[in-house]
């Protein structure tokens, strides 16, 4: 069974990025990120409406790492603080040694090889440091570019399942 323990939280740098926890400084461009009409286009979600509903969801995110029960990062670039999107792994399963991913990309830094960079360093770490067997993802049948990021991966589509697919370290 997994044993999860995200204190301290587990910071990621790559050769471009820096994965960070969310911050309450992040507000504004949070808001902006979970208020995009493209970059919900594919999710099922309710939008932020205030930056309140924003803080509520920053407090929240975090009160789940502290529990350990899912890990949220936010993408900066190594030499700038600024928001470009999220990243996470969540809906653990100790017993089955998997999770779940998911992120969102802000339209101004999709196309540039970012998301790919951050997908890269999150399934090493979860594959190595946290010891998962398979992380799912779930993406709309309509999500083309999330499936072809998915694909080049490694993940595969769940027989039966529309919207799920699996990768897995075996």
């Amino acid at each position: 069974m997994l044993n999860l323990n995200f204190t301290p939280f587990p910071t990621i740098t790559t050769q471009r990025l820096m994965l960070r926890q969310l911050q309450d400084d992040d507000v504004h461009e949070l808001f902006a990120l979970r208020t995009d009409e493209s970059v919900n286009r594919f999710l099922d979600r309710p939008l932020p409406e205030s930056l309140n509903d924003v803080r509520e969801f920053i407090a929240k995110v975090n009160q789940i790492t502290h529990d350990n029960e899912g890990l949220y990062w936010v993408i900066t670039r190594k030499n700038e603080d600024k928001l470009l999107g999220t990243i996470g792994l969540r809906n653990f399963e100790p017993e089955q040694y998997q999770a779940e991913i998911g992120y969102e990309l802000h339209p101004d830094y999709q196309g540039q090889g970012f998301m790919h960079e951050a997908i890269t360093h999150v399934l090493a770490y979860g594959f190595g440091q946290l010891g998962l067997q398979a992380i799912m993802a779930d993406t709309d049948p309509g999500n083309l570019r999330s499936i072809q990021i998915l694909g080049r991966h490694g993940f595969v589509k769940i027989n039966g399942l529309e919207n799920t697919y699996i990768l897995s370290d075996k």
